[in-house]
This record gives C-alpha cells, sequence and structure tokens, in this order.
C-alpha cells in the first residue's frame, strides 16, 4: 500500500509540474533587450530626381537572436504598401540591403522592423522623396 500511494504521489506531481508549465529557466534569464537597428544608406527628408533604384541597406543585432526583420516601403500620401520584405536571419546579427526603383513625382515612407524572439522589438523609419 504504502508503495502505490508513493507512485500515485510521484504521478500526481509531475503531471502537476506540466500542468503549471514547469521549466528550468528563471524570470532572471528573460530576454528584455530590443534589437538595435541601423538605417545608414538613407536621411529623412531626402529628396531623390528622377526614377533612381536606391538601396536600403543598414544593420540589425540583438542581444541573442534575431527572429524577423520586416522592410516595408509605402506612400507617404496616402499610405498604400509598395513593399514589404520578410527576413528571417535566425542570427545575432545581419546586414540587410534591399534595392528598389523610386517612382518621380511620389513621396515614400520606408521602415525597417526588427523582432527577437522574445517579441522584442525596434523600429527605424525615414520619409524621402522622389521629384520629376
Amino acid at each position: 500500500m504504502k508503495k502505490t500511494t508513493t507512485i500515485h504521489i510521484l504521478v500526481l506531481a509531475v503531471m502537476t509540474c506540466l500542468a503549471a508549465g514547469c521549466t528550468k529557466s528563471s524570470d532572471a534569464d528573460a530576454d528584455r533587450e530590443n534589437p538595435v537597428v541601423t538605417l545608414t544608406s538613407l536621411s529623412d527628408g531626402q529628396v531623390f530626381t528622377g526614377a533612381q533604384t536606391i538601396n536600403i541597406t543598414g544593420s540589425v543585432t540583438d542581444n541573442r537572436y534575431i527572429k524577423e526583420i520586416h522592410i516595408e516601403i509605402s506612400s507617404l500620401d496616402t499610405g498604400e504598401e509598395y513593399l514589404h520584405v520578410h527576413i528571417h536571419p535566425a542570427a545575432a546579427s545581419y546586414n540587410y540591403d534591399q534595392p528598389y526603383l523610386l517612382t518621380a513625382g511620389r513621396n515614400y515612407k520606408i521602415r525597417v522592423i526588427a523582432d527577437d524572439a522574445q517579441s522584442n522589438s525596434s523600429v527605424r523609419s525615414v520619409n524621402i522623396s522622389c521629384i520629376p
């Protein structure tokens, strides 16, 4: 009887631990640092003349792991999205280089968004124009 009771208690303890989400990591191990996003090729308010290809370049670093990078190009005037690129670097640092052909007469919002594995996020954005 004593052996059966001990086994039942052990099984109950294991099931309770599993149901409660037992884990070895502690709150002290939680990642609370946002990724760092740099945008090196463009500056806010920059003006380009005529249709031309630009390169959106920069880097993203994280203290642990970059889950995803988004490069978004949209109309500053209407919000219409022209391009949305998803990059999954699976590393702690990544250099990006995204070409894009500008159309004369448009104003653009360019955003680079980085998320790490713990849903910490950072954004860098610039507004640029392309005149005829």
